[in-house]
């Protein structure tokens, strides 16, 4: 395999021995550069091209978003990607102004991470998102189960998603909340959690729970699996149900949440769109056959 260099930009220590090593581990063959600074990167990039550049945005003296514009006029073939802990609508347009590869936020899915990288070098196909698929029964079960747990620690609205934050199932009181963004903003803490208790103990299946004691609510996650993520929203007062109440309740769901789900598809959209267009073809031509006859 040809080496590919790699340079990421950091002001912390830790994070870029994390990246680089993390990157060394799926492939040898990289070649990983780490420097502190926006100008130290540039002076890297004169001396000898690289075949990816990841940058954390928030950095003295140049910031990412600086640095990236450099290094797109300076080798504009080469693929960007940003990491960042302070995002916003405007920072991601601006990403996207520069043709940045990927705009990712802060905590890492290492995993997810890994992959981008090996994408963006043109190491494995680009991945796409499964669509989980269920019967009427399975959707149903799925809703009892809802039901059930809603009722046990009287929470206001129930929201199941998978990994990307899409809705799977709801119940409760409908709520004006982004709540599949707020999904989607879980999951990468969830993942990270995950990626922690693997190196804890190589377990990758566990339930983990993570909470927010807000003004007006509580917001409970609990994970199902790497794939799907148990939401609970419930409105702060004095009968509230408690921490360990809400956990007993919410764990045991999401063991059987996990057994319905597992019998439930995932194809690939491509996959979905192909077999569509299959039958709109097969369609098409009985409409002929049955008009020649």
């Amino acid at each position: 395999m040809t080496q590919k260099r790699i340079l990421i930009v950091d002001d912390e220590e830790s994070i870029l021995t994390v990246l680089k090593n993390s990157l060394k581990k799926v492939e040898a063959s990289y070649q990983v550069v780490t420097v502190k600074d926006g100008f130290t990167a540039l002076d890297q990039l004169r001396l000898q091209p690289f075949d990816l550049v990841i940058s954390d945005y928030n950095m003295a003296d140049m910031d990412g978003l600086e640095l990236l514009e450099a290094i797109h006029y300076l080798q504009p073939t080469t693929p960007l990607i940003m990491i960042t802990a302070y995002g916003s609508d405007t920072l991601q347009a601006e990403a996207h102004h520069l043709h940045v590869y990927r705009y990712l936020t802060k905590p890492l899915d290492i995993s997810a991470f890994r992959q981008i990288v090996q994408e963006a070098l043109g190491d494995r196909p680009v991945s796409r998102p499964k669509i989980t698929m269920l019967s009427d029964e399975q959707y149903h079960q799925l809703s009892r189960l809802l039901e059930s747990l809603l009722k046990e620690v009287s929470a206001g609205y129930i929201f199941l998603a998978d990994a990307h934050g899409r809705t799977i199932a709801a119940v409760g009181r409908k709520t004006d909340l982004p709540m599949e963004q707020i999904a989607s903003l879980l999951s990468s803490g969830i993942a990270t959690l995950a990626e922690a208790g693997r190196a804890l103990d190589g377990e990758t299946d566990a339930i983990s729970l993570t909470y927010r004691e807000g003004k007006n609510e509580y917001l409970y996650a609990v994970n199902i699996g790497q794939q799907f993520l148990l939401i609970l929203m419930i409105k702060r007062g004095p009968y509230s149900s408690r921490l360990g109440s809400v956990w007993y309740y919410a764990q045991q769901t999401a063991v059987s949440l996990r057994d319905t789900l597992s019998q439930s598809t995932c194809p690939d959209p491509q996959q979905i769109f192909e077999q569509a267009i299959d039958r709109a073809f097969e369609d098409e031509l009985d409409k002929l056959f049955t008009a020649g006859e």
